[in-house]
């Protein structure tokens, strides 16, 4: 499989030719060249002298660890034994990494300062037979079985040993050492880094750090860490000195680290992003500089502050920024800041793959993401480690087969999160769990520091999630933060933490403040330099509750409530007291809750139920209010298991009688009576057979090689899936039926256009503006324009009778996950559907008739007549015409992202969905632009009442009529309640089609006038527009404008997940130009004014509402046709 290298494989390095032997063999190579160069030497202090510290030659290490090799295989150890290391930072570290690699054997670090316990586990886990230790460390190892091989000063004990190397044969697939790191169970994983993986780092880091014959690197990271493999190997294999130190030794505080950096001419180091803040902060505060003997600083290992990265550029040195987990040979990416442009936000990025490396942006499918998306960062290529040792469950869990290298080679799940930059760079986001969700809100720790460290007292800030120890996972904020400088010190019961905290309460929604804020001079570190997370824990005040987290949902109904909240909402955590609206829930979740509540727990309620009891707690009082002696639900997997075998019969019996009752003919076609909702659309259909009218379109843009037979194959086999696709449409016996054709070949029609890309707009429009007539099959066709062999556009044009718009999500997910399969020469693993089109269509037919027809129809009756609403007079620019001119033009205005951000504050803090808040400004353009009080808007529904509809490709939405009142001197809060009631009170009765309610209610016609409502109102997702396919980039997926207007005025909002767009529709018979500028300016004018101040009365819109042209229009409105 071929995958795209802008967004498979960001920042893909080329196949670098290194020498990949054994690392001490390349090492041997340096020692042949370089034999007098200084290869390693102690650092004793900033006292000592560069002429009195311990040094070896290349040469005279090269023959040092040929004899320990030599001691070592006295010893018994051999080709992949493994063998301790607890030797404190020095020449004789180096010498027993070369020597114990030397012998054929796998070097396990072993940190001096570790607890006896954990060194324990370390020598049992390893199963290492032999330690290499000092004299000082041997006292801290634990008493064991292996063998002590101690190191003197001297290093006398190696004297009688040849000084030539071993006859040992390692490959490069060898291990070379085993690095032990955090694991998820509490015990320490053992990393396998192998001999090609070291050697392919060394050689990396050195072209990327500049190292080489003359050059002086200092070592800081403890052995036990992967950071200390780029720091020791890149020297010793490229020719450079390296100095070994080791935090504790060079790193007491700022001024002393500087001291040796200038005593030994240090001309690189690297240290962790924690201790790097810490030495900006002090460079800046006192004035200070690097001596000039620096040439570069490798940094890595956490986030980093932007406004550090701001003021360290005054240096001129240059930052290397290093991002990689130790299963890829400590490093998978690099960014070096001299080599990139400066961004202006201070973002350091993670830059790109270092040689030999494969990064990959991937969705929860393994599935490329889209170029700018977050997506999971896998590591792939020459430097991944063989695995973890003595664990094959967590090797198989991490270490993936790679679907898009070579056959048989592996990837790694980071864990990571990362998106690629416009300009190719890589920018870290975080890791997959960082994200947290209080009270079911996503919430980004990082955005809380951020607003922390704008405060002027405010040096440094943190922010930690804790978990609430009662099992329900619940989680509270706690934030952390260092005085400024100026500052008093901490203190006991430090008055600025209640200070702060009242602080973020103005700034923050009430679920992003932290439980507590805890004031200390400095942020706790560990050995290796990063945050000490254990120690910051305890120095959280212990009187937090986890009050935040809501009290869990009691055993019954409203755990069994919660727990299907959270599967259809996608959250960790639902609290008993969480509301619905709140939580991001919407419509169209609640009629899906609503069915998973009849499938598994036997529970029926309607969706407006779930809408208006706001919290589990209240929809489950409300359930068990219901039952006789307030009974509660029984057990949840009871109950699904006798409702699923209840639903399979019931199904099984009523798909045998649907069978039973269709006509079949000669020619194999089947014929069905069409749904209600199918019988309106197909006799408009027929009415404006010359236009485009009920087209459907949306396109594509697919970047990479496109497999014209995989595509081909994937479309023809959506078609297969559903009955739909395969549909036409006629009359029998007078009446309008469809006909299912046993299998309808889709043409795929492929159009170069490389030699004329200018010509795109106008094959487009003709490809959609083609009329299709629902008596000739196929009622989809399928364009593809070819930009270039790996640039194309993709525009399926369907007509509505067989679409709608949540059909073109379930097409696009078959057509990306059927597209994979053929590619890969795999069939689908695609679930069959639950219910095809004609079956849908006669339950449609049964239902809507009886007591369930006269519900519905007393509904709207109530609502739309007594009296009948007036069409709205909006101010037309001409008269309206008595035939109806379907012609339009659209226009869209992009909104800032504050003010999205501000729809959705004002949402969650009323109780409403974003959509009701977008509709009720909407509603105040209108009662401003009209003058009427009364208004009527329509807008689009799902209509899909659960699991056997919400995967089904057909005309299954409908359009429902929104009718408000808009009571003189209302404010704009008051307003949008009575919107949301009357949403919901809608969303209750949306089944009934909107032509079967025209033709039993019978309104008043007016000439060229649609009945009931003349302007319709949606709100688009327009994330969940996005796809990926295999080998393919999927840019964009959007819907299309046909050039016709169903209505007078269309407005759609499209979420865009970091902005809104609003698109305006417009009959060009009835608007001008300038009119629908004006009214798009008036609308983000309103959205801007009402959602910073909603206590507003409505008729104080009516200046931002203005739209007599005095108002200049938006610059940033585009036209479309």
């Amino acid at each position: 499989m071929t995958a795209p290298q802008d967004l498979l494989t960001p920042g893909l390095s080329p196949g670098t030719s290194f020498e990949t032997a054994g690392v001490h063999d390349v090492f041997a190579r340096r020692a042949r060249e370089h034999p007098a160069t200084t290869a390693v030497a102690s650092v004793a202090g900033p006292d000592t002298a560069w002429a009195d510290t311990e040094q070896l030659t290349f040469a005279e290490l090269d023959a040092l660890a040929d004899r320990l090799a030599h001691r070592l295989i006295a010893l018994g150890v051999g080709t992949e034994s493994r063998v301790g290391i607890c030797v404190e930072p020095s020449v004789g570290l180096a010498v027993a990494m070369l020597g114990i690699m030397k012998a054929g054997a796998a070097f396990v670090p072993l940190d001096p300062d570790y607890p006896a316990a954990r060194l324990s586990h370390l020598l049992e886990h390893s199963g290492a037979a032999v330690v290499v230790a000092q004299p000082e460390t041997a006292a801290r190892l634990p008493h064991g079985n292996a063998e002590l091989l101690l190191l003197d000063a001297g290093f006398t004990e190696l004297a009688g040993e040849p000084a030539l190397p071993p006859r040992v044969e390692v490959s490069p697939d060898s291990t070379a050492c085993v690095i032990y790191t955090s694991g998820s169970t509490g015990a320490p994983k053992g990393v396998l880094i192998t001999h090609r993986g070291l050697t392919n780092l060394a050689q990396a880091a050195a072209g990327t750090f500049g190292l080489g014959p003359g050059q002086r690197f200092l070592q800081l990271a403890s052995v036990s860490f992967s950071a200390a493999l780029e720091e020791i190997f890149p020297a010793l294999l490229s020719g450079a000195t390296l100095l070994m130190a080791g935090y504790q030794r060079a790193l007491p505080t700022v001024r002393h680290f500087l001291q040796i950096l200038e005593r030994y001419a240090v001309t690189g180091f690297e240290i962790t992003t924690a201790y790097w803040h810490q030495l900006a902060d002090e460079l800046a505060e006192s004035g200070q500089r690097l001596p000039d003997t620096v040439r570069c600083v490798v940094m890595g290992g956490d986030r980093v502050r932007p406004d550090r990265v701001l003021a360290w550029r005054e240096s001129g040195i240059p930052l290397i920024h290093v991002y990689g987990p130790t299963e890829s040979t400590a490093t998978a990416t690099y960014h070096h800041s001299g080599r990139t442009a400066p961004r202006a936000d201070g973002l350091l990025p993670i830059g790109t793959a270092i040689d030999n490396t494969d990064v990959r942006l991937l969705d929860g499918d393994l599935l490329p993401v889209a170029r700018g998306d977050a997506g999971e960062v896998f590591v792939a290529g020459r430097a991944l480690a063989r695995g973890y040792h003595r664990a094959p469950g967590e090797t198989a869990a991490r270490f993936l087969p790679d679907p898009y290298g070579p056959a048989g080679s592996r990837m790694y799940r980071t864990g990571d999160m990362a998106r690629l930059l416009p300009d190719g760079q890589l920018e870290f986001l975080g890791r997959t769990d960082n994200q947290v969700k209080i009270r079911g809100f996503r919430v980004e720790p990082g955005e809380i520091e951020a607003v922390l460290q704008q405060h002027p007292a405010v040096r440094q800030a943190l922010v930690t999630v804790e978990r609430r120890e009662d099992g329900s996972e619940s989680a509270v904020l706690l934030a952390h933060v260092t005085p400024a400088p100026g500052e008093r010190p901490a203190q006991p019961d430090d008055p600025r933490a209640a200070q702060l905290h009242d602080y973020l309460t103005g700034l923050l929604p009430a679920y992003m403040v932290p439980a507590t804020v805890t004031v200390l001079d400095a942020i706790p570190l560990t050995a290796h330099g990063k945050v000490d997370f254990a120690a910051l824990s305890s120095t959280a005040p212990g009187g937090w509750d986890g009050a935040a987290a809501g009290r869990p949902p009691r055993p019954g109904t409203e755990a069994d409530l919660a727990a299907i909240w959270r599967s259809v909402l996608k959250l960790d955590h639902v609290a008993a007291d969480d509301e619905f609206l709140a939580l991001g829930g919407n419509s169209l979740q609640a009629v899906k809750i609503a069915a998973r509540l009849h499938r598994e727990l036997g529970i029926d309620i309607l969706p407006n139920d779930l809408l208006a009891s706001r919290t589990v707690a209240q929809l489950a009082a409300l359930i068990d209010g219901k039952r006789p002696d307030g009974q509660q639900t029984p057990q949840a997997a009871q109950v699904a298991k006798e409702v699923e075998i209840r639903e399979m019969a019931q199904w099984a019996r009523k798909r045998a009688a649907i069978e039973a009752s269709l006509a079949r003919y000669s020619d194999g076609h089947r014929a069905a009576p069409i749904s209600p909702a199918q019988q309106g659309l197909y006799m408009l259909s027929k009415l404006a057979r010359d236009i485009p009218l009920y087209n459907e379109a949306w396109q594509c843009r697919l970047t990479g090689p496109l497999d014209r037979g995989a595509f081909n194959r994937a479309i023809e086999e959506i078609a297969r899936r559903h009955e739909s696709l395969r549909t036409s449409f006629g009359l029998l016996g007078g009446s309008p039926v469809q006909f299912v054709a046993p299998d309808r070949d889709i043409p795929v029609r492929y159009v170069d256009v490389s030699t004329r890309p200018h010509d795109v707009p106008a094959l487009r429009e003709a490809e959609i503006r083609e009329p299709i007539d629902p008596a000739v099959p196929p009622l989809l066709r399928v364009l593809v324009l070819s930009l270039s062999p790996t640039e194309h556009i993709a525009v399926f044009t369907a007509h509505h009778l067989i679409v709608d718009f949540v059909s073109v999500d379930v097409f696009m997910d078959e057509l990306a996950a059927c597209y994979t399969a053929f590619h890969t020469d795999r069939d689908p693993d695609l679930p069959a559907p639950s219910l095809q089109y004609g079956n849908y269509a006669l339950w449609q037919r049964n239902h809507l008739r009886g007591e369930n027809l006269d519900r519905l129809v007393d509904y709207w009756r109530g609502r739309l007549a007594d009296p009948e609403p007036e069409p709205l007079d909006l101010g037309f620019d001409r008269p309206v015409p008595e035939t109806v001119d379907y012609r339009g033009r659209r226009l869209a205005v992009d909104l800032p992202a504050a003010l999205r951000e501000a729809v959705h504050t004002l949402a969650r803090r009323e109780g409403v969905t974003p959509f009701m808040v977008l509709l009720t400004c909407f509603y105040s353009l209108l009662h401003v632009r009209s003058g009427s009080d009364d208004l009527c808007v329509g807008t689009p529904v799902a209509n899909r009442g659960g699991p056997l509809t919400d995967r089904l490709i057909g005309c299954v939405n409908n359009t429902v009529v929104l009718r408000q009142q808009v009571p003189t001197g209302v404010r704009f809060r008051d307003l949008l309640a009575m919107v949301r009631d009357n949403c919901l009170g809608t969303y209750a009765h949306q089944a009934l089609p909107f032509d079967q309610l025209v033709e039993k209610l019978g309104p008043r016609r007016y000439p060229g006038r649609s009945p009931y409502f003349q302007v319709l109102f949606a709100l688009e997702d327009a994330k969940a527009l996005e796809r990926s396919f295999s080998g393919l980039t999927l840019d964009q997926n959007v819907i299309l404008p046909t050039g016709y207007a169903k209505f007078e005025l269309v407005c759609v909002v499209e979420d865009h997940g970091d902005r809104l767009e609003v698109g305006l529709t417009y009959r060009t018979s009835l608007f001008d130009e300038t009119t629908a500028r004006d009214l798009a300016s008036a609308y983000e004018r309103l959205l801007t004014q009402y959602t910073t101040d909603p206590d507003q009365p409505v008729s104080a819109g009516t200046d931002a509402a203005d739209t007599g042209g005095r108002r200049t229009p938006l610059s940033n409105t585009v036209e479309k046709q």
